[in-house]
């Protein structure tokens, strides 16, 4: 494998060789080095300009899946992340923003989107609740526990949005057994869509 530093020895033995072809080459190949890395970690200017199209037909095609519709995330409105250890385990719960046009097609979503969203191939071997309209049912409270949250520097809680009338709710969850009859609720996606204060949460809780 070809190291910078080897690159950089060659360069400079063919500047004084004056082996100008030679010189070529391996510039060409050490901008390449550079460039590539760059790009991909998205730390070279304007390589944004390219991710960021990319990220959003991406984004599109995961809520499509998540809801049936079509749709782009809004800004964020809160956000948080925990440390993930080797395993993934951790919490974390996005916030966003919808649009106007998205808003207003949740207010009335077609019958699809409480029978088939979100789509089961997204968690392998976990199970999935459908979309489903609030007030939450109490008899979920366990995947709530797992997946609430206190919101910090916000006037609601999940619990709020759960409970409030012309909202959505759905999970996906995995639970752990460890046998005589204790079982637990151990990995979960979460979501919920508030059409009236058009926003929507993304939650994933891993253990």
């Amino acid at each position: 494998m070809i190291s910078y530093p080897i690159i950089g020895f060659k360069i400079y033995k063919s500047i004084r060789n004056k082996d100008k072809r030679k010189l070529y080459r391996l510039s060409t190949i050490l901008l390449i080095l550079i460039l590539i890395p760059g790009f991909f970690w998205r730390i070279l200017p304007g390589s944004d300009l390219v991710w960021r199209p990319i990220e959003k037909v991406q984004e599109k095609g995961y809520n499509t899946e998540l809801t049936g519709f079509e749709f782009n995330f809004g800004d964020s409105i809160y956000e948080y992340e925990s440390k993930r250890d080797f395993t993934g385990d951790g919490y974390s719960i996005w916030i966003y923003e919808i649009d106007d046009k998205t808003a207003q097609y949740f207010k009335n979503p077609n019958e699809e989107f409480f029978i088939d969203y979100p789509k089961s191939e997204f968690r392998k071997d976990w199970e999935t609740e459908f979309w489903k309209k609030t007030p939450y049912d109490k008899e979920e409270q366990k995947f709530l526990d797992f997946a609430n949250s206190t919101l910090d520097e916000l006037e609601f809680e999940l619990e709020d949005l759960l409970n409030e009338k012309g909202n959505y709710y759905a999970y996906e969850y995995y639970m752990h057994d460890f046998g005589e009859d204790k079982v637990y609720v151990g990995n979960i996606d979460f979501y919920i869509i508030c059409p009236n204060r058009k926003l929507i949460v993304k939650i994933n809780h891993n253990t």
